[in-house]
């Protein structure tokens, strides 16, 4: 049995070279789906498990001997590579700072963002961690101010199409399908945002993606974790801002997408079958920031 993913349906296997193991047994401690165990001493491999290897590859990366491979379900024994030195790690000071004074940026510099940059913000986002592995988690990559532009208008122009759902007439009937929470930040949020968006769109002023000279859009598919594309997002967004970049999460779009935007799926190649999601933007900051902001969770409890 495997577990099923929108990209395989396989399973992993893992194939150890049993000359050099030295049944330290640490790749069984690390092992969750016991695929390896240890028995009166020795490493016990079995390739059917309950659910299955899902290929994470914890027991390749933890080998002290370098004796096992894992390979199937997207991964290939050239993706398990040496850690970089410790060395190179951020501290906690370091991390903090940077998250810090990491503030949303909505008013950027007219200067384009280069591929190798892209490139790195994405690769570093592909570390994040997921529910199964493989990632189900796409993303789609407006690159340049007039694709940006183009995506805002064509979004925009969905949001017109729709706005008469929201109108004063109709929006007494939400009340009777949405929690009062959700009807309060459509009465006092999304209502007033459509109508101002829309509005400042025909005045040929982008208040969706403020011109920004990147966009990113991650969004997962119908088998990923409802958490998936929101990590990855986070790690580009502190990528970027690793990079002197700016960066601001854009949540508004995705439910519009999701919920009827098919037009626009097909036009830019989303998934039809898409999950969560969420854009984020990219580029130099036009103002300098000297103070940053602390912040508080709503409540902290101990269970």
């Amino acid at each position: 049995m495997a577990i099923k993913t929108s990209r395989t349906d396989e399973k992993a296997t893992v194939k150890i070279d049993f000359s050099q193991c030295s049944d330290c047994g640490l790749c069984s401690v690390v092992c969750k789906d016991l695929t390896l165990t240890m028995q009166n001493g020795k490493i016990t491999l079995d390739n059917n498990p309950v659910f299955g290897c899902f290929g994470c590859a914890q027991c390749a990366a933890v080998c002290p001997e370098d004796c096992i491979e894992v390979e199937g379900r997207t991964i290939v024994m050239d993706d398990i590579v040496p850690l970089p030195e410790a060395k190179t790690a951020a501290t906690h000071e370091q991390l903090h700072s940077l998250m810090f004074k990491r503030r949303s940026i909505r008013d950027f510099k007219d200067k384009e963002i280069e591929q190798e940059e892209i490139d790195r913000i994405l690769e570093t986002a592909s570390t994040s961690p997921m529910g199964i592995p493989p990632s189900d988690v796409e993303v789609v990559v407006f690159k340049g101010k007039e694709k940006v532009k183009a995506c805002s208008k064509d979004f925009l122009s969905y949001v017109e199409s729709i706005k008469w759902m929201f109108s004063k007439w109709i929006m007494p009937l939400w009340r009777l399908f949405v929690s009062r929470e959700d009807y309060d930040m459509y009465k006092s949020f999304l209502v007033p945002l459509m109508e101002f968006l829309v509005e400042r769109n025909k005045k040929g002023e982008d208040w969706l993606l403020y011109n920004a000279p990147l966009a990113l859009y991650f969004y997962g598919s119908p088998y990923s974790d409802p958490a998936d594309p929101y990590i990855p997002a986070t790690y580009a967004m502190l990528a970027a801002e690793s990079m002197g970049l700016g960066t601001c999460m854009i949540g508004s779009i995705h439910p519009f997408i999701n919920r009827g935007g098919k037009s626009l799926k097909e036009k830019y190649k989303i998934n039809p079958k898409n999950k969560n999601g969420i854009f984020l933007i990219i580029g130099y900051p036009k103002v300098k920031y000297h103070k940053g902001i602390k912040r508080t969770f709503a409540r902290v409890t101990e269970a």
